[in-house]
């Protein structure tokens, strides 16, 4: 029915009024000719006569209608292009509207294009068929919205939406906390329900009557659109207050666990340095320092552990505040023990310091062929190979002059005996920390060595 009812407007609005002009011609050029004749045959001409007569008849006839026929299709081309220029008017709105539209829509939801780039001039059909597949695909886009409406009802908060000081859309929560329904609520100014409390400097916190006639105090949040919408969400001051508390309490005790752990980490402390000396010393004078080195070494590590847990680089030199050099130098911390080299590496680097790491000596070494390190702290007793191999390849590859400036190597080792010392500096190391050592000596010895890497201002 669609169909015949658009037929027929094109019918009467295109066709019909040039038709029926041609028609009325057409209908009077018919009648003249039957005129004629009739005047022909009346008058009894000569046969000859009369056959002549009606041959031009029949030629006028004929030429009559082809004329009324080529008036026909040059009009109605006319009116067929007058037609298209009159229906491009509503199209160019349309694609004007859907492209206004696609632009509200947000970014996730426009991936491509609303509607193809034009290549070539379109007809009239087609561009309207490329107009519904883009109005269709701005309708599914369309439906993929947030939807606002489903939002608020869903919070667990009162909540609702005002637009020109008026309620608009309410959440069911608001409804139950009110006891009106959301048709009632509709219309409404917010003031109406709301009371600012002036006890409070807070502008935020606002009263209102519950169903039950009990004034509740809420933290009143809004947000606002460019269209004058609000959204506007209460918050109960009590539960916020209780969940302050609840947070407060749990900061307490969480330092009060921290002060009982530290206070339980120093008493470690002070009960196994002095049983690290005296292990030494013992096998000292058992003569048995070489035999047990992996045992003192891990001892030693134990307590660099427990040095870094209790003391920081803060609480050593709390007077001073190091800043990075404009120049970049960098540190590598080798050490097979995870837990060491993390806290060495935290340290360091809040110096400011760019700091690596590596795991043994073959790490170590690659690293070394990739970049430069200013200084290195090496630990003695590691897999194969140990620090005292890793440093004398170290010193080896930087005399083949692959390396134009020269690595500080800083020795991490339980034994620092002269004897050890000796040995390190045979290998080309530098200088020793002796463990277990503190978090500060790291520092102290980049101070020493690479004094320029840090710059201290007193606080």
């Amino acid at each position: 029915m669609r169909v015949e009812a658009r037929t027929e407007s094109l019918w009467h609005r295109l066709v019909w009024p040039i038709l029926w002009r041609l028609l009325l011609a057409e209908g009077v050029l018919i009648t003249l000719c039957v005129i004629g004749w009739g005047a022909i045959w009346i008058a009894s001409m000569p046969p000859a006569l009369v056959w002549q007569a009606h041959t031009w008849l029949v030629l006028a006839l004929l030429s009559g209608t082809g004329t009324i026929v080529a008036i026909f299709f040059v009009m109605l081309r006319q009116r067929l292009r007058h037609w298209e220029a009159a229906i491009d008017t509503p199209c160019d709105r349309l694609e004007h509207l859907l492209r206004e539209v696609q632009k509200d829509l947000p970014f996730w939801l426009k991936p491509q294009r609303l509607l193809p780039v034009k290549t070539e001039p379109q007809g009239p059909l087609s561009r309207f068929e490329t107009l519904l597949d883009g109005l269709e695909t701005l309708l599914d886009r369309l439906g993929k919205r947030p939807r606002l409406e489903q939002m608020l009802s869903a919070a667990s908060q009162p909540a609702f939406i005002v637009r020109h000081d008026t309620l608009v859309e309410t959440n069911t929560a608001f409804e139950q906390l009110v006891g009106r329904t959301r048709s009632d609520l509709r219309g409404i100014g917010p003031h109406y329900l709301l009371r600012h409390d002036e006890r409070d400097e807070d502008a935020n916190i606002v009263r209102i009557h519950d169903a039950q006639g009990q004034w509740h105090v809420f933290r009143l949040v809004t947000l606002k659109d460019g269209e004058d919408y609000q959204l506007g969400v209460l918050e109960d001051v009590q539960e916020i207050r209780q969940r302050i508390s609840q947070l407060t309490l749990s900061r307490d005790h969480a330092r009060e666990e921290s002060r009982l752990k530290s206070n339980y980490l120093e008493l470690l402390q002070r009960e196994l340095n002095p049983l690290v000396v005296e292990l030494n010393e013992l096998f000292a004078r058992l003569d048995m320092a070489d035999e047990n080195l992996l045992v003192r070494e891990r001892l030693a590590d134990i307590a660099v552990l427990v040095a870094n847990l209790v003391d920081t680089p803060e609480s050593q030199s709390p007077t001073v505040e190091p800043e990075p050099k404009p120049v970049e130098y960098r540190i590598l911390v080798v050490d097979d023990g995870p837990v060491n080299t993390m806290l060495a590496h935290n340290v360091l680097e809040s110096q400011g310091l760019t700091v690596d790491t590596a795991d043994n000596g073959r790490i170590a070494l690659e690293k070394a062929r990739q970049m430069h390190y200013d200084l290195v702290f090496m630990d003695i007793f590691m897999p194969d190979p140990d620090g005292i191999e890793t440093s004398r390849l170290w010193r080896a590859r930087e005399a083949t002059g692959e390396q134009t400036r020269r690595s500080v190597l800083v020795a991490l080792t339980a034994s620092a005996t002269d004897e050890d010392r000796r040995r390190f500096a045979d290998v080309g190391m530098d200088d020793c920390i002796a463990k277990p050592y503190r978090p500060s000596e790291l520092v102290d010895m980049i101070q020493r060595w690479l004094p320029q890497a840090l710059q201290a201002r007193s606080t």
